[in-house]
């Protein structure tokens, strides 16, 4: 496996050096976006400030002869329509953007167009913790699940599962009719300190069990590979919004 997505507390220089004793050729910051002011949300300037950070960060490793890569990136805030509350030209920058529901997230009926709306946003490649789900809180979101795979199947781009031990979102259900649908699956461990990170072993083994092939998981893709696909997936949004 090649990289996970972290929501890092810790500093960015001890993310990547936890990334790189994991063996990671990557890893993705993916800090939470401004509308989730919360959870210490970022702006527009601090995502770019932490860009710069980041850069830094890439150029010690390197010339300590290390292998790993950090990436840019963010978990954007989506409102219930799927639209998201950061700059599109900002997002663009970006190796890599995930998009996640933190609000009405206690509905019953229901939320099929919603997640329609958000796989189709053409700023994300990624849906991050799908349903919402946490253990023992919050049972999570309703949907028709084949329909919104096969919608994010035909578009190119991934759901989460969320590794993080009380989300553990997708479940082996649901991940049983992703991979019948044939969607792009993303494992990420929505880790907040280097030593969270470990938790990246809950999502692979759901992967497994519910048999998903290999070739349809994001984290296994080489750096060069996961480059591409996030290029053919935003320019394919580009053309489908001409």
């Amino acid at each position: 496996m090649h990289t996970t997505w972290s929501d890092g507390s810790g500093t960015i220089a001890e993310m990547a050096e936890a990334g790189q004793k994991c063996g990671y050729e990557y890893i993705a910051i993916t800090d939470h976006s401004k509308g989730l002011k919360i959870a210490g949300g970022i702006d527009e300037a601090q995502l770019t400030k932490q860009g710069e950070e980041i850069a830094r960060t890439n150029a010690a490793m390197s010339s300590s002869g290390d292998s790993l890569t950090v990436l840019r990136s963010i978990e954007m805030n989506l409102n219930p329509r799927g639209e998201g509350d950061m700059d599109k030209r900002c997002l663009a920058k970006l190796d890599i953007v995930l998009g996640s529901f933190h609000s009405a997230l206690r509905v019953k009926d229901d939320q099929t167009l919603r997640y329609l709306s958000a796989v189709r946003n053409p700023s994300i490649q990624i849906l991050g913790h799908p349903r919402g789900r946490i253990y023992n809180y919050r049972l999570g979101l309703k949907a028709d699940w084949a329909r919104v795979f096969a919608e994010a199947a035909r578009l190119d781009k991934a759901l989460e599962i969320d590794s993080y031990p009380d989300r553990q979102d997708l479940n082996l259900s649901l991940l049983k009719i992703a991979r019948a649908e044939g969607v792009r699956i993303s494992l990420g461990t929505d880790a907040h300190h280097p030593w969270q990170l470990e938790f990246i072993t809950l999502g692979l083994a759901a992967a497994l069990k519910a048999k998903i092939p290999a070739d349809r998981i994001v984290n296994f893709m080489s750096l060069g590979e996961l480059k591409a696909w996030v290029k053919t997936v935003r320019q394919r949004a580009k053309v489908a919004s001409k």
